[in-house]
């Protein structure tokens, strides 16, 4: 018995055609791949943004060091708007003026997975005058330093007044800071990239909770003596970072 030709071409069809369950196989795994991939590509990105944030403290070091060889060896001031009220985050008009200048550009004032309102061109202008919030710990000239202690942590800091002290003190590290009374975490190197719980870095759903809490893993240090290195948060110590407010200012780990 002969068999018809079309007869023949549609069995050929169906012996090439896919099951249900076949794709279905084939999609799983398609997904397995995808949810093994993602986080090491999450990885991956993370790992440039850290390279790129290092790149920028040392940057800013660097700047500070030529402007102390136009003054004096004195570093940029840390003072605010405000007189004799000071917080790390936060530089006064001038100073910002000057990091700019001598860095040729305002992008090295923050780190690259912090959202906005960093990373403008304009900077991030603080509420009651007090100057501009950039994206990093500037510790040096401070007044006043060390300041006290954390309620029940024993860590202090000394504020760089000059290019000649210690070389070893924290210059510019990163911001991980936190503010209880502001309701406000900012954790710039979680595993996979900036905890950013919503469209504010600020992290406001998070009460105010340690960076570490919320997913830090870490941050950059950069020291006096333009060094950076990366340092994890299980070995950072808590500071005070304001001069005098208690949970309504600014606390911070490097």
């Amino acid at each position: 018995m002969r068999i018809p030709r079309t007869l023949n071409a549609l069995a050929d069809r169906r012996r090439c055609a896919f099951t249900l369950i076949e794709l279905l196989v084939v999609i799983a795994i398609i997904m397995i791949l995808v949810g093994l991939l993602l986080p090491t590509l999450a990885g991956a990105k993370e790992r440039g943004r850290r390279a790129t944030c290092k790149n920028h403290i040392r940057q800013l070091i660097l700047a500070g060091h030529m402007y102390g060889n136009d003054f004096r060896q004195c570093v940029f001031s840390g003072a605010s708007e405000v007189e004799e009220d000071e917080h790390i985050p936060v530089i006064c008009t001038n100073t910002r003026a000057a990091i700019v200048q001598y860095s040729g550009s305002y992008r090295i004032l923050e780190c690259p997975g912090l959202g906005k309102p960093f990373g403008q061109q304009e900077g991030w202008v603080q509420e009651d005058g007090y100057g501009y919030v950039i994206g990093y710990n500037y510790l040096g000239g401070h007044t006043n330093t060390p300041w006290p202690a954390l309620p029940g942590k024993a860590s202090i800091w000394l504020s760089p007044q000059t290019l000649t002290d210690n070389p070893a003190w924290p210059l510019v590290t990163d911001l991980n800071d936190w503010s209880p009374g502001y309701r406000k975490t900012f954790a710039p190197h979680g595993w996979a990239g900036p905890i950013l719980k919503g469209s504010d870095s600020g992290n406001p759903s998070a009460g105010g909770a340690t960076s570490k809490e919320i997913g830090a893993v870490g941050g950059n240090v950069g020291l006096l003596d333009g060094s950076v290195a990366w340092k994890p948060i299980q070995r950072m110590d808590h500071y005070r970072g304001s001069m005098k407010w208690e949970d309504s200012g600014c606390f911070a780990a490097w």
